[in-house]
């Protein structure tokens, strides 16, 4: 499996909103084109395989374009997060990006208003995806981040009801972090404890039909990238203090992405040891067939019945199960966790369960044994779906690091 080496560009520190919790850096020298032409042939010289153009808002810097025309050009995975108020006149981007994701914490014009995003934030960004839906971009992946904070704690679930009439990759929601500038003077308006987070959580459970993936990334998740600044700094944020490691107009990004890579030995290489249980063949042919067409993914064991998965889990170890959850016997998906958690303590799996529905008391508990491992309760089979819980899974191990 190729090692991906991802890197944030926050190509210009302006932004044509005002989010009041916002943590962006601000007052930044802008490089010209040439200057940022040149950190892009750096880039693409030492190896990055992932950028994640960003700002302030990126779409103000009016050389994107080219910039990220050059970056697909030459085999780079390009992502843009953006706010999307300027996108609207920039569709022909979407051309030359991987990943979409937009920034949308509320679909009330009064909520949206209050965060600093305007009250016209909401029917924008339904234009947006209408027209990607309209326009059928089946190459483009959409995911949706959310700051979850004081004003919009009660507005989440809303939220994923209008968000699951689209096809949604990945729903990020971000505890709000008072890291810097506007969001550390506004801690008091917006700043919400573990507790209340977590309690979106127990509101949404079950991930919506058509979103892939739900992730819950609470303030130490945000520290775990390299960042390349406005004026080509490169910055490190560790436990919310921002570090300066060099500035990429002269300096090699993919060094410090090596030295993660080098510390954290060969685990990010290997493939993801999955697990399959189902007591039907057709379905469990359906999945495995799902699964050999994902690269990161390597099937080292399919079983039939609850008492089975418990010992091939205990026997092979695998990082990740795909299981039905009610085998129709006194052993369901809870209890093969339970018994797993108590053989294997932290080397316990992530589990995924196939299922219509599962008893929201069971679920939480399970997700209280397991914590962030556990991804998904599986609906469909489709291999979006499953693509979903991978990128999700690969996050979670890669923030843990």
């Amino acid at each position: 499996m190729k090692i991906k080496k991802k890197v944030c560009w926050n190509i210009v520190s302006r932004c044509n909103q005002n989010c009041k919790y916002c943590h962006r850096f601000i007052n930044i020298r802008e490089l010209d084109y040439k200057e940022n032409e040149k950190i892009l042939y750096n880039l693409i010289r030492d190896g990055i395989t992932h950028i994640t153009w960003t700002g302030g808002e990126a779409l103000l810097y009016p050389e994107l374009y080219k910039l990220i025309k050059i970056s697909k050009e030459n085999g780079i995975y390009n992502r843009i997060i953006t706010n999307g108020k300027l996108l609207e006149q920039n569709y022909e981007i979407l051309n030359y990006l991987d990943d979409l994701t937009i920034s949308l914490d509320s679909i009330k014009s009064k909520t949206n208003d209050i965060l600093g995003r305007g009250e016209k934030h909401f029917t924008n960004i339904h234009n947006i995806l209408n027209y990607i839906k309209l326009e059928n971009y089946k190459k483009l992946k959409v995911n949706i981040n959310t700051v979850v904070n004081k004003q919009n704690l009660e507005e989440i679930e809303e939220l994923g009801d209008f968000l699951n009439n689209y096809k949604i990759g990945i729903w990020k929601l971000y505890q709000f972090m008072p890291l810097r500038e506007s969001a550390e003077k506004n801690r008091e308006i917006f700043e919400i404890t573990n507790f209340e987070f977590d309690s979106v959580l127990r509101k949404i459970y079950e991930k919506y039909e058509n979103i892939s993936s739900v992730t819950f990334k609470k303030q130490e998740d945000l520290e775990k990238n390299i960042l390349i600044l406005a004026n080509g700094d490169i910055i490190k944020t560790e436990n919310g203090i921002d570090f300066l490691l060099g500035n990429a107009i002269n300096d090699n990004v993919v060094k410090y992405i090596d030295e993660y890579i080098n510390m954290n030995g060969d685990s990010i290489m290997k493939k993801i040891r999955a697990l399959i249980a189902y007591d039907d063949d057709k379905t469990k042919d359906e999945i495995v067939n799902i699964l050999k067409g994902i690269e990161d993914i390597e099937i080292v064991a399919t079983t039939k019945n609850p008492e089975d998965t418990y010992n091939k889990i205990i026997e092979f170890k695998p990082e990740m199960v795909f299981s039905k959850y009610d085998f129709g016997t006194n052993m369901n998906g809870l209890d093969i966790i339970k018994q797993s958690k108590k053989a294997l303590n932290e080397n316990v799996p992530a589990f995924n369960f196939i299922a219509l529905d599962i008893p929201k008391e069971e679920y939480l508990e399970a997700k209280k044994i397991i914590g962030d491992k556990m991804n998904t309760v599986i609906r469909e089979q489709t291999q979006i779906r499953y693509v979903g819980i991978i990128d999700s899974y690969k996050e979670y191990i890669n923030a843990q690091f």
